[in-house]
């Protein structure tokens, strides 16, 4: 199933910008190592490992609440010699005006939207499951997390190219400009356009966990599925809280 994601060149212990360098970070639920290792808790585990990868390496740096790799790269794309486009009225948004309006920030500037689309999207967020999953399906969502995860590379690459741009404190260049807006934003649109297809697998995959459910049990407690990103990061509330997590038991 979704052969043509497979990552089997993957590999989590690859070190990362921030947060997310070594397999010690991913660390296990807590949930997770209460019970037998069944073949479906392992591919469980590991979908959580992969996922708190993908969260930390692509849209948050740390936890849930951290700050987004999106403000951070809008912040270098300034600071790379673009502060000009942030009084450019080609360049902000319609929702904002001159006298008024909401508070924006770089990200905001137009050339910067289809990254801002791709990482403000609900993406890995969306993703649900469901108990009684099979293996197949389970090996399914790891296949569309690794896709995810073989792009961490890429924003790694969005943030040498942007730190390698940065005009320090000299005013910026026209120049400066054309070697942002030729190098940088073609490679973000188009890791963007990827992200952004990952997204929509990951939509149809969710839809297909969600019938493979039904069909099996019908109109029972826990149709809805629940969020793998509540179960990794835990809302506040919820902390210091015993979590189920999935139960793999047959159901009757």
């Amino acid at each position: 199933m979704l052969g043509f994601l497979s990552s089997k060149n993957y590999d989590p212990s690859t070190s990362h910008r921030d947060s997310v360098g070594s397999k010690t970070d991913l660390k296990m639920p807590p949930a997770a190592c209460e019970e037998t290792i069944t073949p479906e808790k392992k591919l469980e585990i590991k979908i959580f490992s992969l996922y708190r990868l993908v969260w930390n390496g692509i849209y948050r740096v740390n936890d849930r609440h951290g700050p987004t790799h999106l403000n951070r790269l809008a912040e270098l794309f300034v600071g790379a010699g673009m502060s000009s486009f942030v009084n450019k009225p080609e360049q902000i948004p319609d929702e904002h005006t001159v006298n008024g309006g909401r508070r924006w920030n770089p990200a905001d500037i137009r050339v910067l939207q289809p990254l801002r689309a791709a990482l403000t999207n609900p993406g890995p967020r969306g993703l649900r499951l469901f108990d009684g999953m099979s293996v197949a399906s389970l090996e399914a969502v790891v296949e569309v997390l690794e896709a995810y995860a073989k792009e961490i590379a890429s924003v790694n690459a969005l943030y040498q190219l942007l730190r390698g741009l940065q005009v320090g404190f000299r005013m910026p260049t026209e120049d400066d400009e054309k070697a942002v807006l030729e190098q940088f934003i073609p490679t973000a649109h188009e890791f963007a356009r990827r992200i952004l297809h990952l997204d929509a697998r990951l939509c149809v995959l969710v839809s297909d966990l969600e019938d493979e459910f039904w069909n099996a049990y019908g109109p029972v407690t826990g149709r809805d599925g629940w969020l793998v990103h509540d179960v990794v990061f835990p809302p506040i509330q919820d902390q210091g809280r015993s979590k189920k997590v999935i139960s793999f038991k047959a159901m009757k």
